[in-house]
């Protein structure tokens, strides 16, 4: 028996879920282009005329280019 998608409620292959996903491919790829998308916002230069970093968090932020 196949395992369901917790998104869409689709089954989906049992040797994904053995890899620890609980989505269907779809679904894993709409969550994945969406956090693509946040993750393209949270880019800063570390200092002036530094190279791009990711930046996770607010606390982060209040220190670059300091």
């Amino acid at each position: 028996m196949n395992p369901h998608c917790f998104e869409c409620g689709e089954e989906y292959n049992i040797r994904r879920r053995g890899l620890g996903y609980k989505t269907c491919l779809e679904c894993g790829d709409k969550q994945a282009r969406k956090a693509s998308e946040h993750k393209k916002k949270c880019t800063a230069p570390a200092y002036n005329k530094g190279a791009y970093q990711y930046v996770g968090n607010r606390e982060a932020a209040r220190w670059l280019g300091r």
